[in-house]
């Protein structure tokens, strides 16, 4: 089951927060997910320059009247591609902005793509959650991470993920979920 961010600010918080705590009660085995799409060189060249524009951002989770953040955990920044966003469709059910229970477990793939592995960027969060990807060059990207934790034996949160399109020297603010 994936919610959509428009899915998820219609629901209150306290009935997201249950759905993840009954879903966290089932055992799920790792998703599979073929995508017949590769990439080439051409598509993503633009993404392996350095540009003018900086990627930052946030990424938090509200739950049981505490604030949960991405702190320590990897954030990438995916450059778009046919492939990447059929990935962001398998894992999130969209390509713009999605979320993905931890209770529901990893989407599994045969074989990561060389390139889209090459291209894509990598920051970690710092204590209060936040991220800065400088010298971003001008497209279409996909900032993705994580915000987990426990609450007994159960991981709560999950990955989530914002389409980002960058030009002109911006500064773009990223607000994950």
């Amino acid at each position: 089951m994936t919610l959509s961010s428009r899915a998820l600010s219609l629901v209150p918080v306290t009935v997201v927060a249950s759905m993840g705590v009954l879903a966290g009660c089932a055992q799920f085995e790792p998703q599979q997910s073929a995508l017949s799409s590769g990439i080439t060189a051409q598509e993503i060249d633009w993404a392996r320059q350095s540009g003018r524009n900086t990627v930052s951002g946030l990424a938090s989770v509200k739950a049981g009247g505490e604030t949960h953040t991405c702190a320590g955990q990897s954030v990438n920044l995916i450059p778009d591609s046919a492939y990447a966003r059929a990935r962001m469709e398998a894992i999130f059910g969209s390509s713009t902005r999605g979320s993905r229970a931890a209770s529901l477990g990893p989407v599994k793939f045969g074989k990561d793509e060389p390139l889209y592995v090459s291209t894509l960027r990598t920051t970690r969060c710092d204590a209060s959650g936040s991220f800065s990807f400088p010298r971003v060059p001008d497209g279409v990207w996909y900032a993705t991470t994580t915000v987990k934790w426990e609450n007994g034996t159960q991981v709560q949160g999950g990955s989530m993920m914002q389409r980002v399109d960058v030009r002109g020297g911006r500064l773009v603010k990223v607000s994950l979920p």
